[in-house]
């Protein structure tokens, strides 16, 4: 807290939008990804708890597998803590700790930008582009894969450059947990497991003396190593065949064969159809 004690602005703002969302809470629907979600959640944590058939017999769509638990699991065992059994209850609850995420999410954008530019004005401009962009913020309530995945993305920003400038292992690995977890989220988050490792190996090309180079080498090893234990661990349909299934999910959601259908302006659209200014 004595850290953050001079960023009062950006403190200021996030309370301010935090009131915001409160008050509007209830406005949002639920959208139908969100009952998939916490399908998946339940069946990864009975998978983990020994039902060897949760994943994918109780999911609607079969490649929901692939997604993992990093958030939604969690989220799914505080509903249930809190023995929230009415779905206003539950949507309410989600789309508040979705909202409290995404506010998190604003710091981390905020002390990136900090970090970078080393101005506490433009940070502060960088947290409101980030808190106030209209999709995001009607998406901060309801959208719990891209939201916590946005959310994820910043943090892994954040201690990359950390990771950088500290060039330790302790670092690298705190890094790849960001990244593992993104990873869980969206597939997409692979690409920081080929950034990073580029980054690193131009700071081998860069580096004066075996000394420098080695530790180089230390960080890249401990981050890879550190990451693919990191996906393995929290994706739990890997772990009854690791590489067989890590070449199903990268085929499966690299050619994604979901193409719901779609109301836009009037006019009904396959996903793989819709206009431009869609």
């Amino acid at each position: 807290m004595r850290a953050l004690a001079p960023h009062w602005g950006a403190l200021l703002a996030l309370a301010l939008f935090l009131a915001a969302g409160l008050a509007v809470l209830d406005d949002y629907g639920v959208t139908v990804d969100e009952r998939w979600n916490q399908l998946n959640a339940a069946a990864n944590i009975a998978y983990v708890k020994g039902d060897a058939d949760a994943i994918p017999s109780a999911l609607p769509v079969e490649h929901n597998k692939f997604y993992g638990m990093a958030y939604e699991a969690p989220l799914f065992l505080t509903q249930r803590a809190f023995d929230l059994g009415d779905s206003r209850e539950v949507y309410l609850f989600r789309h508040m700790c979705t909202r409290l995420i995404f506010l998190v999410g604003g710091l981390f954008a905020y002390l990136l930008a900090f970090r970078l530019f080393g101005s506490r004005l433009f940070a502060l401009f960088a947290l409101l582009i980030f808190l106030l962009h209209p999709r995001l913020y009607a998406h901060s309530y309801f959208s719990s894969i891209d939201i916590p995945f946005l959310v994820l993305f910043m943090a892994t920003l954040l201690l990359a450059h950390r990771a950088f400038k500290r060039d330790s292992v302790s670092a690298f690995v705190l890094l790849v947990a960001a990244a593992g977890a993104l990873v869980n989220i969206r597939i997409i988050g692979l690409m920081l497991f080929a950034a990073v490792p580029a980054m690193r190996a131009l700071d081998f090309a860069l580096a004066q003396g075996w000394a420098e180079r080695k530790r180089v080498l230390l960080t890249t090893g401990a981050f890879m190593l550190a990451g693919a234990l990191t996906i393995y661990a929290l994706l739990p349909y890997l772990w009854g065949d690791p590489i067989g299934r890590a070449v199903e999910w990268w085929t499966t959601l690299s050619d994604h064969s979901y193409t719901p259908y779609e109301l836009f302006r009037g006019t009904g659209y396959w996903s793989v159809d819709f206009p431009i200014d869609y």
